[in-house]
């Protein structure tokens, strides 16, 4: 008899150890990685993904925005985003950061961020979790690592305001070389509302030293009409590094009637 009170007590005390019966930890989170919307090619009317942003900053530097797909939004109650500016000798980025936590419906957009503490000319490597609905907000697994440098952007300087439809051209300082020029057709009530592309070009200009494109010298662009808001805007890129580049600030001009 002494010998099962001992197999018993042993056996109790075994379970206690080994944390039988005690409350389980709730699972872990079963989301599934976030993907990054990837960036459009260099000379698309309309850019998406990881691309820099100047309207982010009025210093002149301005930022690099995010952008990656939304998950299921009754599975997933956020995102956090995660940064690096550093890389060890193998050049794989180290010591991740957390940059932001955004929750669903505190921000204007959900799968969007824009970095703002950013400086010309450095890498930068994120990565974004999702995270789920509990009170703990507990991260899923984390994406794939996307990567940006910003350069100074160009500077545009005319056209701005009323101009003559045969007398357009485009001219900028901070010569960038190889650049994507985007014109838009605005909205007239209001200028932010970009309605659709009217030309784009792609190319670099034949005088570094005084930087300029005529409207239409390709021969690719849609008639300007008098009486229409147009805005346009210049882009640094280098052909094959998505990666990198800058883009200047909107410019409005309207063709005189």
């Amino acid at each position: 008899m002494t010998g099962v009170v001992s197999l018993r007590y042993c056996t109790a005390l075994i379970l206690l150890i080994s944390g039988c019966g005690a409350p389980t930890a709730p699972p872990l989170p079963t989301l599934p990685a976030p993907r990054w919307v990837p960036r459009t090619h260099d000379t698309a009317a309309t850019e998406t993904g990881v691309r820099p942003w100047p309207e982010a900053s009025a210093d002149g530097v301005g930022g690099i925005r995010l952008e990656w797909h939304a998950l299921n939004p009754l599975e997933v109650g956020g995102y956090r985003i995660y940064r690096s500016d550093t890389t060890d000798a193998n050049g794989t980025p180290t010591r991740f950061t957390e940059l932001v936590t955004l929750e669903y419906g505190t921000t204007a957009e959900d799968t969007a961020y824009v970095d703002r503490a950013v400086q010309h000319w450095h890498m930068y490597h994120y990565r974004v979790h999702a995270l789920d609905r509990s009170p703990q907000r507990r991260e899923g697994p984390p994406s794939e690592i996307t990567r940006f440098m910003l350069e100074p952007p160009p500077i545009p300087i005319a056209p701005v305001g009323e101009v003559h439809p045969d007398s357009v051209v485009f001219r900028w300082s901070n010569n960038v070389g190889y650049v994507v020029l985007r014109v838009f057709e605005a909205d007239t009530s209001n200028p932010d509302l970009i309605l659709h592309p009217v030309w784009v070009f792609a190319g670099a200009p034949m005088d570094y030293s005084n930087p300029r494109i005529r409207y239409n010298q390709d021969g690719r662009a849609k008639s300007l009409h008098p009486g229409r808001l147009y805005r346009w805007r210049i882009s640094r890129v280098t052909p094959g590094r998505p990666e990198r580049g800058a883009t200047s600030i909107w410019r409005t001009f309207w063709v005189k009637q």
